[in-house]
């Protein structure tokens, strides 16, 4: 059952690695409230959005991404999530690229981006199944600290900087979260 909207979704309960055997080090992500979460998004100068196939067992999700995009954020489609867009019409600010080489790249200070106009600041990762995000999330924790690391995605990801807790049994309290991370992108 969603919360009621003017109180806000709670993400910050369920703060536990998905995967127990984790170990993430001394560093943990710390969850955060979806209006905080959007206002650092909107204040970001350079914010990139990486979605992935797992989208494809949510597809109301590929709707709020569009709308996410309309805001000038470009979107990273990895694996075949290419394929949704396509699928919906928008493919405006959208860029097809495999996980590994966009993390090799994210690493890099100097990297100009897959649309050569800098550096990424933000990254928020979505739909990207679990383990592949870790991974993304834990080179760049290590090799890029410029870059604030910011899960949007169902489950706490302990290697971001802000994420929200676990929520994957709850879908229309997530995708209300969301609703609340885009409208606190607006203001």
């Amino acid at each position: 059952m969603a919360a009621d909207v003017k109180k806000g979704i709670d993400t910050t309960k369920n703060a536990i690695p998905f995967e127990m055997a984790q170990i993430p080090g001394p560093e943990m992500a710390k969850t955060y409230m979806p209006k905080v979460i959007g206002a650092i998004i909107r204040k970001a100068k350079r914010p990139l959005l990486v979605v992935g196939a797992e989208l494809f067992d949510d597809p109301i999700m590929f709707d709020k991404m569009i709308e996410m995009g309309k805001m000038g954020i470009p979107i990273a489609a990895t694996a075949h999530s290419v394929k949704g867009f396509v699928d919906r019409g928008y493919l405006e600010n959208v860029y097809q690229i495999g996980l590994h080489p966009l993390t090799a790249n994210l690493r890099f200070e100097d990297w100009m981006g897959l649309d050569g106009k800098g550096q990424y600041d933000v990254v928020i990762f979505l739909g990207i199944y679990y383990k592949f995000a870790n991974g993304m999330l834990s080179t760049l924790k290590n090799f890029n600290r410029n870059i604030k690391r910011v899960s949007i995605d169902r489950y706490y990801h302990v290697n971001a900087d802000m994420t929200f807790g676990n929520m994957a049994f709850t879908p229309d309290d997530y995708h209300a979260a969301v609703d609340e991370v885009i409208a606190a992108m607006k203001k």
